[in-house]
């Protein structure tokens, strides 16, 4: 396959640098016009109904979620195929492709749903004009019912950047964001016979755009595996993909909450709160878009077990993205009016936002370690560190400071915003380090145990279900392993066992122990057993738990190929 060969090119190159000049300008073009889809939107519905702009700043944690669902998901496919190819499993890696694409139709079904039952209760908690109200229902349910664009192009896109491929997904973006723009004064304003659809206009002209750009990344289609493999290539996906789930969700959570805080005041400062996430957008594109870059940079070369490179790919992204980030801070502390006059001409928005605007932009480059490090930790497969700074960030720290600095009035409430960002950022690199004097004690043992010329080794033994054993096998075979192979009965798995014997080094014992995991599944299945009675036999199905492994790994003193 050519994307594994593509993949191999880009990111075996010795020059970090070198690789995030050449991957990440069309990620970053790619993310910016994504942008463009909000933006758009809110330009011409602010100069159709000052209450459009406010519905579209109550709707947008709900597109937050889509964002959530479909991007974490893509996550966990990247990461996932990232790691096959490292390993040379095209096959496998194709499967978790399919598999992506399976959950991403699942995902909209249930979304569509709910948020079609659920969107009035939910618009009733941050909009008080009744005009505002419907508005919002009416574009909520527009452009989560038309979500499967979204959800598709961002698993499809994912697979194309897994196999170092950047510029289709980029192609796909700048497309979309053209049909939107293209739409949104037709739909909206009306031209000609097609009749003015005001803020559902907007919504109609979203949905057009992401499928445009679902189509053009869909050569990323794959066929699905069967029922029983789709499940456990979920369970691996969603276990890469869940904190940058849960990060998003979390995202979501927490605009709500300030969105119900600033609607205790007036709706302009729920307006103000929208528009900082829209502009503050195109000054965080650069480093979304070295997060996209180097997770599956990350997980390849975690794969491979070069941990100082890993080191090294954080520390150069990091600096990369804050030397962007000051253009940020310069613009939000020097020009907050005029970012805010693009959308809005209200005398009470400007009032709020201009000084809330330059209070917020003192958070931009403690932003940067408190956005990065998580994304680091997810790659390299630790996925409670994310987590964790994900609580800190937006959990224990935005939303009660905002709502105790908020007690002292409208003002002071922006400040929550560079205080969160300065503890988590602070938080991240304590965890950054941890990881670092972890990866040094492993190297030091791993170091003294290769003296002398000495390899160190390790023998795994695996007993698993016969039924798996194919599987396995193909995918230890795929992953570069050599094995014995032998039928065993009885012990740990209950009937029909196979036992697998593998020497590897040390460093490849974990990724040999995921492989074993990826392809066994505990599972019930119905065994006949013959019962005999006084007069005569009886014959009955048992259920009989199946499937999962074995597994013990032991030292090897002397190791020789003769």
């Amino acid at each position: 396959m050519n994307n594994s060969n593509s993949t191999v090119t880009i990111f075996d190159e010795n020059n970090i640098w070198k690789i995030l000049f050449r991957i990440a300008p069309p990620v970053m073009l790619a993310q910016l016009i994504h942008a463009m889809y909000n933006i758009v939107d809110s330009y011409f519905v602010g100069r159709y109904s000052g209450d459009g702009l406010t519905a579209l700043s109550v709707i947008f944690p709900v597109q937050l979620i889509v964002t959530a669902l479909a991007v974490g998901t893509g996550v966990g496919v990247n990461t996932l195929m990232s790691r096959d190819y490292a390993r040379g499993r095209v096959q496998r890696a194709n499967r978790t492709a399919g598999t992506g694409a399976a959950l991403a139709v699942i995902s909209w079904v249930i979304f569509a749903v709910l948020s079609s039952l659920f969107m009035r209760p939910y618009v009733a908690t941050s909009a008080e004009s009744p005009q505002a109200v419907e508005y919002a229902v009416t574009y909520g349910r527009i452009v989560c019912v038309g979500s499967l664009g979204v959800f598709l192009e961002s698993i499809w896109s994912k697979v194309h950047q897994a196999g170092g491929n950047m510029r289709l997904p980029m192609l796909a973006q700048i497309s979309g964001a053209l049909t939107n723009i293209l739409l949104d004064p037709i739909l909206i304003f009306g031209l000609g016979p097609i009749p003015a659809l005001g803020v559902a206009g907007a919504g109609y002209a979203t949905v057009a755009g992401q499928v445009v750009a679902a189509l053009i990344t869909s050569s990323a289609l794959r066929r699905p595996p069967k029922l029983r493999a789709l499940s456990r290539y979920a369970r691996q996906i969603y276990k890469l993909g869940y904190p940058s789930i849960f990060m998003q969700m979390l995202y979501t959570v927490y605009i709500v909450a300030l969105n119900v805080i600033l609607a205790g005041f007036c709706d302009e400062a729920v307006t103000v709160l929208g528009l900082y996430y829209k502009v503050q957008s195109f000054f965080f594109i650069p480093m979304a878009g070295l997060q996209t870059c180097i997770v599956p940079l990350l997980s390849y070369t975690n794969a491979k077990g070069n941990y100082r490179r890993c080191q090294a790919v954080l520390v150069d992204a990091t600096l990369l993205a804050m030397s962007f980030m000051l253009i940020g801070v310069a613009c939000f502390e020097l020009i907050p009016d005029r970012l805010l006059s693009i959308f809005s001409q209200d005398v009470r928005v400007l009032e709020i936002g201009v000084p809330a605007f330059r209070i917020i932009g003192l958070s931009f480059l403690p932003a940067v370690p408190s956005l990065m490090t998580p994304v680091f930790f997810q790659a390299i497969g630790k996925a409670i560190p994310s987590v964790i700074l994900a609580l800190t960030r937006q959990i224990f720290c935005l939303i009660p400071i905002f709502w105790g600095l908020s007690q002292f009035g409208l003002g002071y409430s922006w400040g929550a915003f560079p205080i969160a960002e300065t503890v988590t950022g602070s938080v991240g690199l304590l965890l950054y380090l941890r990881q670092r004097r972890e990866w040094q004690l492993y190297g030091a043992r791993d170091s003294k145990q290769k003296q002398k010329g000495r390899i160190s080794m390790k023998m795994i033994t695996a007993i698993i279900s016969k039924k798996d054993s194919d599987e396995v096998c193909r995918a230890l075979s795929e992953g570069g392993y050599y094995f014995t192979k032998m039928a065993s009965s009885g012990g740990f798995l209950s009937w029909g066992n196979t036992t697998l014997i593998i020497g590897t080094e040390s460093d490849r014992v974990k990724p040999a122990i995921e492989i074993i995991r990826a392809n066994c599944s505990k599972r019930v299945e119905n065994i006949p057993s013959t019962m005999q009675l006084p007069a005569h036999s009886v014959t009955a199905n048992t259920e009989v738990v199946v499937g999962g492994a074995t597994i013990f790994v032991t030292e090897v003193e002397e190791f020789e190929k003769i």
